[in-house]
Order: structure tokens, then sequence, then C-alpha cells
């Protein structure tokens, strides 16, 4: 995990640290919380005794505790702690519909269109989680209808007191000490996701890694694809954007071949003709017919253009993203240079400050993110991406798409030769009318990692807020 911008991490060695060891034992590691706390061992010591009371030792309904921790995240913008919680919110019972009314702090629950999913104790609760959050003192009608639908258990009104106090206390704590990295992202916001292996027919024994994020069945679909060295991590900071209301979309992510949690096909050589059939497999494979868009990412940008001029009829837009239309001289040698002589961490030395040149506003957990992604690629997989991609020229591919066709570039990172042959090609184009040049100015070449607000503003007014 990325670390603390304020702190280094205390992390006392096993048997070095009786209060450590314990946490320990109970956790099976020490994370990032932990490491912050152990500065001071009797306050982690403390702490931790009252993480276990009120979590294992109370008697209030599971997913009351959870929904009340988790109003309070989303009010106080504690997005380590949102993300702690979700999963224990659904395994309480909470569903999708109940979560997105619980993270969206601007509406008061009761007064939300979905009030209706929850229970009149669900509602009561949420009410005192959201006044004891926001203006300390509850009034005495919210502490009443609580304690009411409590059946007046005046233990169990203190207890739901004690767990908004305590949580407000460990979401001012993530923020201020930014544990993990994690105190200017934004809570994730919920969907109904699935994980599916799909099978590669020529390689039958090998699977792709396939993430679906559902908001609606009538919603129409993102595909996104990613480059060598990533996978599926590369678009975890977008997808709170692409979520958050009106939740216009749902998102198709995948890890190619031999990436991330996909494993690694027979095939000596992939080709860029394989990874576009992929697509098309794994839209079968979930019943998918066509799709609003399918956005690629620098050798990912390959793919999606491929895919376009393969199956135009599959999909309504295309984004290319950090994709050159030709490969960079020599990058490829140098590339397996690296490799052979320091391994992948070297690659990740070398490709991360080149993804993201000075002057990006990346963040250093950030930073950190893509090295570790870069460093866990495997070597052989590595290499076969690399030769897959080797003496390809889309030129031919730009001008003969038909399909609403976005080209994106990083100012940054993307070289003004880049730019300006994207900007010659469209110019050349057909269809000129259905090809847009985009530069984001102070990105670097993954936008979508330290310009994401600005990445997602370019490609929703492309796509369209609310398509049909």
């Amino acid at each position: 995990m990325p670390t603390s911008r304020v702190i280094a991490g205390c992390y006392p060695p096993p048997g070095t640290s009786e209060i450590a060891d314990a946490i320990r034992e109970r956790r099976g590691e020490l994370v990032g919380l932990d490491g912050a706390l152990l500065h001071i061992p009797q306050v982690a010591y403390g702490w931790n005794l009252i993480g276990v009371g009120i979590r294992n030792k109370g008697r209030l309904r599971d997913d009351i505790r959870e929904l009340m921790i988790l109003r309070v995240a989303a009010l106080t913008d504690a997005a380590f702690e949102w993300m702690q919680h979700e999963h224990l919110g659904r395994k309480a019972g909470l569903t999708t519909t109940q979560l997105l009314v619980i993270r969206d702090a601007s509406i008061l629950p009761r007064e939300s269109p979905n009030a209706d999913v929850f229970d009149a104790l669900q509602l009561s609760a949420l009410a005192f989680a959201q006044e004891s959050t926001t203006t300390i003192k509850v009034s005495e009608d919210t502490a009443t209808a609580l304690k009411a639908n409590l059946n007046d258990d005046e233990d169990l009104l203190v207890e739901a007191a004690a767990v908004v106090a305590i949580y407000n206390m460990v979401s001012r704590f993530l923020v201020s000490m930014d544990v993990d990295g994690m105190s200017d992202e934004v809570a994730p916001w919920p969907a109904d996701i699935q994980e599916y292996k799909v099978p590669i027919p020529d390689s039958p024994e090998h699977y792709l890694y396939v993430e679906t994020h559902t908001v609606s069945s009538n919603a129409p679909w993102l595909v996104f694809c990613n480059s060598i060295l990533t996978d599926t991590t590369l678009w975890s900071f977008l997808l709170p954007h692409i979520l958050a209301p009106p939740r216009s979309y749902n998102i198709l992510l995948y890890d190619q071949r031999g990436h991330g949690k996909s494993s690694a096909s027979s095939t000596p050589t992939d080709t860029v003709s394989l990874l576009t059939q992929d697509i098309t497999r794994i839209l079968e494979f979930l019943s998918i017919p066509n799709v609003h868009a399918v956005i690629g990412v620098a050798d990912g940008g390959i793919v999606a253009l491929s895919f376009a001029t393969q199956f135009p009829d599959i999909s309504k837009n295309i984004v290319v993203c950090g994709t050159p239309l030709k490969p960079i001289s020599n990058e490829s040698t140098s590339f397996i240079d690296i490799v052979k002589d320091k391994g992948m961490k070297g690659v990740a030395d070398v490709v991360v400050p080149r993804w993201f040149p000075s002057g990006s506003q990346l963040s250093k957990p950030r930073e950190e993110v893509m090295q570790a992604m870069v460093e866990g690629m495997r070597t052989q997989e590595f290499m076969s991406g690399v030769n897959a991609l080797t003496g390809y020229d889309l030129s031919g591919s730009v001008a003969a798409c038909s399909t609403r066709l976005m080209l994106l570039a990083g100012g940054l990172a993307d070289s003004e030769d880049v730019v300006n042959e994207l900007s010659t090609v469209v110019l050349k184009q057909q269809h000129q009318d259905s090809v847009y040049l985009q530069t984001i100015l102070d990105a670097g070449h993954l936008p979508m990692v330290d310009a994401t607000e600005a990445f997602w503003t370019v490609l929703k007014d492309f796509l369209g807020v609310s398509p049909g």
C-alpha cells in the first residue's frame, strides 16, 4: 500500500513489541493504521481494544453499526474508512441501493427518493449519525426516535452513540495522518461488482480476468483496455468519478493476457489481432451485444483502434489515449535490455518517471501505486507484450475508422511530434467531423492517474453525460 505523506509508519519486527504482536495475532498483519498508531504503543493498544469492543462485543444489529460507520466515512471524506467497511456493510445485508444513499453526503437519507429502502431503525440511526457528525449536538427528537426504534434500550442507544463517536475519531485520524496516502482520494461509489475468468480459446487452460461494475441493467457499457506494464489498477482513481451520480455507465475492466490477474496464454507471442479478439470474446461471454465506448490507453489504444476497424458495429465510440501512431524508435529494444539487466524494478524505475515527468501533479501515494504495479509485472508476459506491439502503424487504422473517435494526449509526456502527427492524421481523415483531438496540458502519459478530474471531464463531454 502507499505510505503516508505526513509520518513514517512504525512497524516493530515480530517479537520486539508485545502490543504490535497482539495486533498481528488479531489481524494477521500490521496495516497502515497500525503503523501510524504504533508511534505511541499504548494508544495503539487502547485503540484496538475499543475497536474490538465496538465491532465484536456489542449488541447492535450488524447492519445498523455498519451503516452508521459508512455514513460517518461519507460525511468526513474518509475514503480509507469507506473502503474498509463497504464489504462489511454488504456482509451485514446492506444493498447497493442502500449504500448509494449512505454514500451521498449531499442529501439527508430520509429525504432521498430511495428512503423507502430503509426500515425505521435504519433511518433513525442514519439521522443520529448525521447530526452527531455534522452538528455534534444531536436533537432530542432524533435521539428519542432512535431510542424508540431500539425498543427503548438505553444500552443500545449508548452503543450507537459510541459507534458514531469512535468512527468520527477514526476518520479524523485517518485523514489527518494521511494513512495509506489516501487523504486526497474520493470514497468509492457503490456498484454491483462481479469478477469473471473468461477462457482463452487458443489456450483453454488459461483465462482473462474481467471485472464489471454495474449500475443498471439498462446502462450502456464502457470497456477499458490497459497497456502493457499495467493492470486494472490503472483505472481505480477514475472509477469514483464515473460511478458518481448521475451514474450513466456500466464499466468493464480486464487484464490483458499475462497481466494482473489474467493468466498467460500458451501462445509464444501475442499479436494485436489476438488481443483485439479478446474483447469480443469477453463481450460474448458476458452476453453484451454492443457497448457505448472502448477506451484504450497507450498500447491499449492500439487494441481499441484495431477493435474499431475489425468490429465497427459493436462500439459507438472509441477513445485512444497516449498512443503514438507508430512505435517510438528503439523503445522495445531498450526495455528488453533493461529487464534483462535489472528486472522489472529497473523497468519501473525508468518508465514511471517517463510517464509522469516534471510538472505532473502525480501524488506520492499514486506514484507508489504505479511503481508497485510495474514491478509486479511478470517478466515473460512483459516480453511477449513488447513483441506483440512492434512494427505497427495506426495511420491507416485512423483513416479507415468510421466509428466516432477521440485521440487524447497528455501535454507533459506525449511529445510534440506525437501530437502533431495525430493532428496531421485527423486533418487527412475523411470523416473529420467524427474525429476529435484533445490535449490535457498539465497531464502525463496516463492522465487518468495524474489528472483524473480533467481526464474525466474530457471523456464525459465526448461520450455524453446522459447517453440515450
